[in-house]
């Protein structure tokens, strides 16, 4: 069952604003692919295209579609998928970082980040696409071959090889994002994605997270916490998105303990990362849940909308946790709305992407890689037209 909070402003912004803009402003028509950033008067900034924003982009007007965009999203995705196979995939199935589009090159390096974005816009495109059996095939493919490069012997993946310091948490957060959005839809009979997954809940509760409930986000090759001593970096926009994705673990799989352990993360987030001056999550805190970054970032904002959406009608959730859950969403869409811009009206599908501390904005180009963060949020929220979850 979808939560559906009718929002007819924010819809409005999405469908009238936001998607025709990075529709005919972000797409490079020349080189291929997306702009990684507009000014706020609309001009791409050129920068290496890189298959995380690819693959971001292409989940964006995928998920615009079902949520009602009558703009030409089949030919958008289209787009991206074209410049993915030509430029950001090897015939050996390995993902490549990023292609200059000065020059054509590769950016060379290897980033289970970028791996864990293919794997998602694939499964996103797989569900509206008529080639779901090349996409799925061609997803698996990718899989194996970051197993067979980089598995770690504890459980999750290496960030080099042979491997070095530090393993990070938030790429195996969007490889299970990733191996999710697979398991939960119509490809995955054999239980492949479902295993994958499986594994990384695994890694998460018995490994990473910490005896306060917590997800640090750097470990040593044993999967021990690193930061100075015995005070891990924490996120709460992190602790968001990983109660997010247990608790859609718990939902599928009817995994009690996963579903407390996502209550833990998002109360975490709650309890520890808000400022309630201003009503939004900050950037980090430390290992004893004191304010490390008080700045905010806009995805933050979006993670706590979902988490709380997710809770508000999980199998899990006693009436009384789907209630503070509907609550809480009040104020997480106000501290989201807060980035948004209001003007002027070429502005309006724009968004600003850190608030300082006083609640004043730092004036810098806009990231087109925010627009999946905010898809991922409203999508929860909105009416859906077509493919729910």
């Amino acid at each position: 069952m979808k939560l559906e909070i009718f929002d007819a402003d924010l819809r409005n912004w999405l469908l009238a604003h936001a998607l025709p803009l990075w529709a005919g402003y972000g797409v490079d028509h020349h080189f291929g692919g997306y702009h990684e950033r507009l000014s706020f008067d609309l001009t791409p900034l050129e920068a290496p295209h890189r298959a995380r924003l690819t693959a971001r982009q292409i989940y964006c007007f995928v998920r615009g579609a079902e949520l009602g965009w009558q703009g030409p999203a089949s030919d958008l995705v289209a787009h991206g998928l074209s410049f993915l196979n030509r430029h950001l995939l090897t015939p050996e199935d390995r993902v490549v970082m990023a292609v200059d589009p000065a020059t054509g090159l590769a950016v060379p390096g290897h980033d289970n980040y970028d791996v864990a974005f293919v794997l998602f816009a694939l499964a996103v495109a797989a569900r509206s696409r008529a080639d779901v059996t090349a996409l799925s095939a061609r997803a698996r493919r990718i899989a194996q071959r970051l197993s067979a490069d980089y598995a770690h012997p504890l459980g999750g993946y290496q960030e080099t090889a042979p491997a070095t310091s530090p393993l990070r948490a938030n790429p195996h957060m969007h490889l299970l994002e990733a191996f999710l959005e697979w398991a939960e839809g119509d490809h995955d009979a054999d239980g492949f994605w479902h295993g994958k997954a499986a594994e990384i809940i695994g890694l998460a509760q018995q490994r990473m997270l910490l005896p306060s409930g917590a997800m640090p986000e750097l470990f040593d090759l044993a999967w021990q916490p690193l930061g100075p001593p015995g005070n891990p970096l924490i996120e709460p926009g992190h602790q968001f998105e990983w109660g997010w994705l247990l608790a859609r673990w718990a939902r599928l799989c009817g995994d009690a303990s996963a579903f407390d352990a996502a209550l833990r993360l998002i109360r975490i987030g709650e309890d520890h990362g808000i400022c309630q001056q201003r009503g939004v999550a900050i950037n980090a805190v430390d290992g004893d849940f004191a304010p490390r970054d008080a700045q905010a970032k806009l995805w933050p904002q979006t993670e706590r909308v979902k988490a709380w959406a997710e809770l508000a009608t999980s199998p899990f959730a006693s009436a009384q946790i789907k209630s503070e859950a509907r609550a809480r969403l009040l104020p997480a869409l106000a501290g989201l709305r807060a980035f948004l811009i209001t003007g002027p009206p070429q502005c309006l599908g724009l968004w600003r992407e850190v608030m300082r501390t006083d609640g004043t904005f730092i004036n810098e180009p806009v990231r087109a890689s925010s627009f999946y963060h905010l898809i991922c949020a409203l999508q929860v929220i909105l009416p859906h037209r077509a493919i729910g979850r």
